[in-house]
């Protein structure tokens, strides 16, 4: 499908032109990274030759606004800033070329900024949408004359996690698959094969060996008891989604996480990634070190290093350094609080 699009960048020049997408959110996400903030974008029909455009309304929606909408709202926003279009304008200008979801959220906004509120306290009204990180930068921003800036420093932040955890995903795509083929293959064999060959096992007057005993003795299970089978894997996935929404049972199954083999040490890079660029931007903002910890423990991943961060937070409070506080070489590596103290 071919859409037409204008951009406008810091200037205020605006910047025509076509691109090829199989969707309307496949040419958004195509235009984020492109410099300029999007101001129309609409699929060229047959008859565009005539200045037609088709573009599609939408209805009641539902769901939460996605990562990738939220690193376009940014950067669009403070491109549109910095080329001098008010707040109101920018945001009615944006919600037009947005998602349906976040073009409902953007609407709502809207409307408090229109009323006359800050846009930090019309953000602050959707903390499932915008959170703490994105308000907080956003309240810095407005209170120092630096919105444009800030707002460019968390679409970078964004940016960043975002492609964090698409690498994330990428990366366990292929051990899903082979782990999924290998469980499917020794099914198969289970159900299928050993039955076949365990009556002639049994005709040997011969102790077999213990691994040949266990594998005949799984075969026989999932003959014949693969309902209770079926039943334990539903229920310790279900106490799993249980435990994982308690405080004091998700902690305990962080701690066996971070122990795992492979995904252990990816769930441990990707905090300390969280860890070390959200603060990094919140300092860069101009928010105090005490209150972008407050802040960076709410946006890990894992309640183990929130529990740590919340520790550092309280150490920072007593007058210790950062550096200082960063002690728990299991959680932070040397490193971290190294590079710590030279900053």
């Amino acid at each position: 499908m071919l859409f037409t699009y204008k951009l406008v960048d810091e200037k205020g020049n605006v910047k025509t032109g076509e691109i090829e997408a199989s969707s309307n959110k496949e040419a958004r996400n195509k235009l984020t990274l492109k410099e300029g903030a999007i101001i129309s974008l609409d699929e060229a029909s047959k008859d565009i030759k005539k200045g037609k455009t088709k573009t599609k309304k939408t209805g009641f929606v539902i769901g939460h606004v996605k990562l990738l909408d939220k690193v376009m709202f940014a950067k669009h926003l403070a491109i549109m800033i910095r080329a001098g279009m008010p707040i109101d304008d920018s945001l009615e200008t944006i919600a037009g070329n947005a998602s349906p979801v976040m073009a409902k959220r953007l609407a709502q906004v809207l409307v408090d900024v229109r009323k006359g509120n800050p846009l930090s306290a019309a953000l602050k009204k959707y903390p499932r949408d915008f959170d703490a990180l994105f308000v907080n930068m956003v309240t810095v921003g407005e209170s120092g004359g630096t919105l444009a800036d800030n707002l460019a420093l968390i679409a970078k932040q964004q940016q960043k996690t975002y492609n964090l955890k698409q690498k994330i995903k990428a990366a366990s795509l292929y051990p899903t698959i082979i782990l999924i083929a290998i469980l499917g293959l020794i099914t198969i064999v289970s159900i299928f094969v050993l039955p076949k060959i365990t009556s002639f096992f049994t005709t040997l007057n011969v102790e077999l060996p213990l691994a040949t005993r266990i594998l005949m003795a799984s075969s026989n299970f999932f003959v014949h008891y693969w309902a209770f089978f079926v039943i334990g894997v539903v229920a310790i996935v279900i106490a799993i989604r249980v435990m994982a929404h308690i405080a004091v049972t998700r902690i305990w199954l962080h701690r066996i996480l971070l122990k795992l083999p492979i995904v252990g040490k990816i769930s441990k890079h990707m905090n300390l990634t969280l860890f070390s660029r959200t603060l990094g931007s919140l300092l860069d903002s101009g928010i105090t070190i005490d209150k972008g910890l407050q802040i960076v423990s709410d946006t890990l991943t894992n309640d183990v290093y929130k529990k740590e961060t919340t520790a550092v937070y309280h150490k920072v409070l007593k007058g210790k350094t950062l550096a200082a506080s960063l002690n728990n070489k299991k959680i932070f590596p040397l490193l971290v609080s190294r590079m710590s103290r030279v900053g």
